[in-house]
């Protein structure tokens, strides 16, 4: 218990990576803070002091868990991506990185299925998910700067369009600054050789 308190605090580093199992938990833990600080942060931001009646409204509660879930699927699609493209091409054989992809996230719906209850609809955020690893593969984006989940960010957070027309640089940023840490992270933690052999 000691060393986890130690560990969150920074005063140890973390245990490296080495196990599918420790793999799929970071990509669901990070995929999860991510997107939810980040939208629940701006919504509070944008709320001002009206904040705490928005959760009064069961409806705008409906469609902050309906945003959340689109953001969460994306922001899985995004990390999972960034990990393997980055950081374990060396040890994948290049044919078979959309089959290791597409295992990755199904193990990470499962394992949210069974980690989160607020989390509904998961085979409908999986197949989203898995729509946007395509589209990621295709188009080639830079997943170094974690468009596809900025994207979901800026199109489903529960705010009228002309404030989001105005935040737009504000959300993107937001979201591509919670990444910053996670990224070296995984650059720090992760050990290929050891996960996909």
């Amino acid at each position: 218990m000691i060393a986890k308190i130690l560990e969150y605090l920074g005063l140890r580093p973390k245990k490296p990576l080495t196990k599918r199992s420790e793999l799929v938990e970071f990509i669901h833990r990070n995929a999860s803070f991510v997107s939810q600080v980040t939208l629940l942060t701006y919504i509070k931001a944008r709320a001002g002091t009206q904040y705490p009646k928005l959760f009064e409204n069961l409806e705008y509660l409906k469609s902050i868990e309906i945003a959340r879930s689109h953001l969460y699927a994306s922001c899985v699609a995004d990390l999972a991506f960034y990990v393997i493209n980055e950081h374990c091409l060396n040890d994948i054989q290049s044919k078979i990185i959309q089959f290791i992809l597409s295992n990755l996230v199904d193990e990470v719906f499962s394992f949210a299925k069974d980690d989160e209850n607020i989390i509904k609809e998961v085979d409908e955020m999986k197949k989203q998910c898995e729509e946007q690893l395509k589209v990621l593969k295709s188009d080639s984006i830079d997943h170094k700067s974690f468009k596809m989940s900025s994207d979901t960010f800026l199109r489903w957070a529960p705010m009228a369009e002309e404030f989001k027309v105005e935040d737009e640089e504000i959300m993107r940023n937001s979201i591509h600054f919670r990444w910053i840490e996670v990224r070296r992270e995984v650059r720090e933690r992760i050990r290929p050789s050891l996960i996909f052999n």
